[in-house]
């Protein structure tokens, strides 16, 4: 990446997509943040090209009969069935109904995963861009020169900026010296509580990925420390 004499960024940057008004950009990652990006400056950029190395299985937040898809699906009798199906009839039912909606192989974006074996990733407007050409697919990036980036297809794009939606980690620096706080792997009962703190008077909120949306989560998480505290 240092040989590249454009603009680099991570994803924690962005802002808002007008200064980046007619620019040819590569988004890479394919998690809910590669693929906001992605579609987001694909409104205001000459070109949008969206590299993954693995592909992903596409969620739409609207479901069947224009439910929101956590409504649909999260229920208790979903649960059980669930719990009672095989992994791999699990894997079929949802993959197939996933390319019910669009053909992911089509589309530039069959995972080499299954289902179930790692985070998918919520896309309504996804399969729109590709389609339309606003959002190109491509592979993982092999290499860079100054003005243009070559994936692992062989085919090589000039580019004005790349966009790293490459994840993040995360760490607690005012706590790590305290093995009485935290252990090395950052334990936390329920993803909330330090379980080893003699008493719970620290809580963690918002520090996980849920399959729905975050904030409803951490409200609870809220609540319940609250709770706690009292």
């Amino acid at each position: 990446i240092k040989r590249f004499k454009g603009e680099y960024i991570h994803s924690w940057e962005y802002k808002s997509p007008e200064k980046f008004q007619g620019k040819r950009i590569v988004v890479v990652g394919i998690g809910n943040s590669g693929v906001d990006l992605a579609i987001d400056l694909s409104r205001v950029a000459s070109q949008v090209f969206l590299s993954t190395r693995t592909g992903s299985w596409i969620w739409n937040r609207v479901w069947d009969n224009g439910l929101p898809m956590d409504v649909a699906l999260f229920s208790r009798f979903n649960s059980i069935l669930e719990n009672l199906m095989p992994t791999f009839l699990t894997n079929r039912l949802a993959e197939n109904k996933l390319n019910a909606r669009f053909n992911h192989d089509m589309y530039g974006l069959q995972p080499k995963h299954r289902f179930l074996s790692h985070q998918a990733t919520f896309g309504d407007d996804l399969p729109n861009h590709i389609i339309t050409g606003r959002v190109v697919m491509k592979p993982n990036i092999r290499e860079f020169s100054e003005t243009s980036v070559t994936f692992e297809d062989g085919t090589e794009e000039d580019i004005d900026l790349v966009m790293f939606a490459t994840g993040y980690t995360f760490s607690f620096p005012f706590l790590e010296n305290d093995p009485t706080i935290l252990d090395s792997r950052y334990t936390m009962f329920k993803f909330v509580f330090p379980p080893l703190l003699e008493k719970p008077t620290l809580a963690f909120i918002g520090i996980l990925q849920p399959v729905g949306a975050t904030i409803p989560t951490s409200e609870i998480q809220s609540r319940w420390a609250a709770r706690i505290f009292k």
